[in-house]
């Protein structure tokens, strides 16, 4: 209960600061439509006897039109305060508590350590709470509390009036209802907490269905005609939810057909007695036809009304809490130094690492330093933990054990904001974000997106400016063909674009992690030494599992078992024949297209050409 009055407290806040007036509306249409159900006792009882009177001729037709009006009036209100309820109240209300509640969250997501998007648990959380929690204040405002607030007025009138005629039919109505709803509240049966249990099961399907609806996956669909295999799979996976879900209701039918039943049945017992005092004539016929209609129509459904906010609001609540929760989830660590090392050596020093719910270490006393200003390669096969690293240098998570240091300094001393400055990265699946050629550079540094000349350095830096100069728009082209207009870059393309946002801002350390894997080994080659050229007087880190970019980096690290196995130049590293001299050896017929190796052309003086 106590959480229910915070989640009102929190949400009528945000509704009176919005829409004061609506709110206010909301409670005064549920006081008069609670009230006019009394009152429509009262108005239906006189139209009838009245009526008679005036057919026998026991009376004039004068007054009678005043009751024939409010007949009228308790007919159409309610369907016009239902109307503003419905049709403006509730949408309206909608969106201002997902403007309020979506913002938050967003504030809160830019803070938020990374490590909880790759955790299932923190994953239910992030969507129950993004997704449901506004639909959940939804029916708490205005749904229940119009409910609940007419229902309780309408029931009190309603039992009052009944009481002023016989003291003792309010006992007849209420304790059938009160066993009734016992009984309910008893064996009540939630089917929608039994959904709630099936979440990754809603993910199956859903997420597969959202690949049949994207784009990004419409032209392989398209290409193997596998379409078809995949919506029957969409299909059998909704299904098998559904199944799951019918197995719990039909095995609680029985509790809700009796709970449903119980009070059918106490309202023809209660008609059945106005029916008998009618007959012995103790109340007349309006008041039969009048108290009849209220019960048939589900007038003492009304008292059902009135518990019904304390009967459903915990279920809504349920997403509350993992609103709450949501909230919970760690953020970055506030770092203490609010400006850049003087400089950028990178050290870790035995760090050991696994991802949340998983039980493998994925590094194991991984322990190197990179010095300032060197240009530095990490190779390993696939899977050996060198993306990982890359996660931990960027603080996206957090060593199990040991320690990340820039600059002599802890990592975690380092706020977001300052590790923005510092690391440029550029990833193996770099985003292609659908705004202008401008805005995909600028978000490399959001404090100078409005700096052209920093954009256009950028954008050189990148070799941008070589294609996109031939659009019509120029920086201010559309990218993506999400929207009208937009223009579709070509894969290469969009990786100059993703360096040219590293580049954005001057950053010190600038961080390849294999985004050059879909072009072929001499491209990729090529692309390297270009960028090498690029990075002088930074500190730069290649990421790689081919090796055609080794030999222009200043030192290569071999990374095998979670930790450095190897370290050295290209030179010193083949002459070991370890694990690197391995890797190259079987790698270097893909750089000898005239049949000559890398090191026939470096040895003929073919320098420029090496990468």
């Amino acid at each position: 209960m106590k959480r229910i009055l915070t989640a009102y407290k929190d949400l009528l806040r945000i509704i009176f600061a919005e829409a004061p007036v609506m709110g206010v509306l909301v409670f005064v249409c549920a006081v008069i439509i609670g009230l006019l159900a009394p009152f429509g006792i009262y108005v239906n009882q006189n139209v009838f006897d009245l009526g008679l009177e005036i057919a026998r001729g026991e009376r004039t037709f004068s007054g009678y039109p005043v009751f024939l009006v409010l007949f009228a009036v308790c007919a159409i209100l309610p369907n016009v305060f239902e109307g503003y309820i419905w049709r403006y109240a509730e949408p309206r209300s909608l969106v201002i508590l997902r403007t309020a509640y979506k913002a938050r969250m967003l504030k809160k997501l830019k803070t938020m350590k990374y490590e909880h998007y790759e955790n299932e648990a923190s994953t239910e959380i992030i969507d129950k709470a993004y997704n449901r929690a506004e639909n959940s204040a939804r029916h708490l405002w205005p749904n229940f509390v119009y409910w609940w607030l007419f229902s309780l007025i309408a029931s009190i009138g309603s039992l009052a009036y009944i009481a002023s005629i016989r003291w003792w039919l309010v006992l007849t109505m209420l304790l059938p209802w009160a066993v009734g709803t016992y009984i309910a509240f008893r064996q009540n049966y939630n089917i929608y907490t039994e959904l709630e249990k099936y979440w990754n099961k809603e993910r199956r399907y859903s997420t597969l269905g959202w690949y049949l609806r994207s784009r990004d996956f419409s032209k392989e669909l398209k290409a193997f005609g596998n379409a078809g295999y995949l919506i029957d799979t969409y299909k059998n996976r909704l299904n098998e939810r559904n199944r799951e879900y019918e197995k719990y209701f039909f095995r609680n039918l029985r509790k809700i057909i009796l709970g449903g039943n119980f009070a059918k049945l106490a309202d023809i017992a209660n008609v059945i007695i106005l029916l008998v005092l009618f007959i012995n004539g103790q109340i007349s016929v309006g008041l039969f036809i009048a108290i009849s209609g209220m019960i048939f129509t589900g007038g003492l459904q009304m008292l059902d009304g009135a518990m019904f906010i304390f009967k459903w609001a915990p279920y809504h609540i349920n997403f509350f809490d993992y609103y709450d929760k949501f909230f919970r989830l760690s953020d970055e660590p506030n770092g203490t130094e609010t400006k850049l090392p003087e400089s950028f050596d990178i050290e870790f020093k035995d760090v050991w690492f696994r991802y949340p719910g998983t039980e493998k270490d994925i590094l194991k006393g991984l322990t190197f330093k990179i010095h300032n200003g060197e240009k530095a390669s990490i190779v390993g096969e696939n899977g050996e933990g060198k993306s990982t690293m890359i996660k931990l240098l960027l603080g996206l998570f957090s060593p199990d054990r040991g320690e990340i240091t820039v600059g002599g300094k802890n990592l975690d001393e380092y706020p977001l904001s300052v590790r923005t400055k510092i690391f440029g990265p550029v990833f193996q699946d770099f985003p292609r974000y659908s705004i202008t050629v401008k805005e995909n550079i600028s978000i490399g540094d959001i404090d100078e997106a409005g700096n052209d000349e920093k954009i256009n350095a950028a954008a050189n830096k990148g070799k941008v400016d070589q294609f996109i100069e031939k659009f019509e728009k120029s920086y201010d082209t559309l990218l993506g063909r999400d929207f009208e207009g937009g223009v579709d870059i070509s894969g290469g393309q969009w990786q100059r674009v993703a360096i040219a946002r590293a580049f954005m801002g001057g950053k010190p350390v600038l961080l390849l992690d294999e985004p050059t894997s879909q072009l072929d080994p001499m491209a990729e080659a090529d692309l390297y030494n270009e960028f090498a050229a690029m990075v002088e007087n930074k500190t730069a880190v290649f990421i790689t599992h081919r090796l055609g970019s080794t030999m222009i980096t200043d030192r290569i690290l071999v990374i095998s078992g979670g930790k450095i196995e190897e370290s050295g130049t290209h030179d010193e590293l083949m002459q070991t024949d370890g694990i690197y001299s391995k890797m190259f050896n079987a790698q270097k017929q893909w750089y000898a297209p005239s049949g000559r190796t890398r090191e026939d052309r470096l040895n003929s003086g073919y320098s420029a050409a090496i990468v």
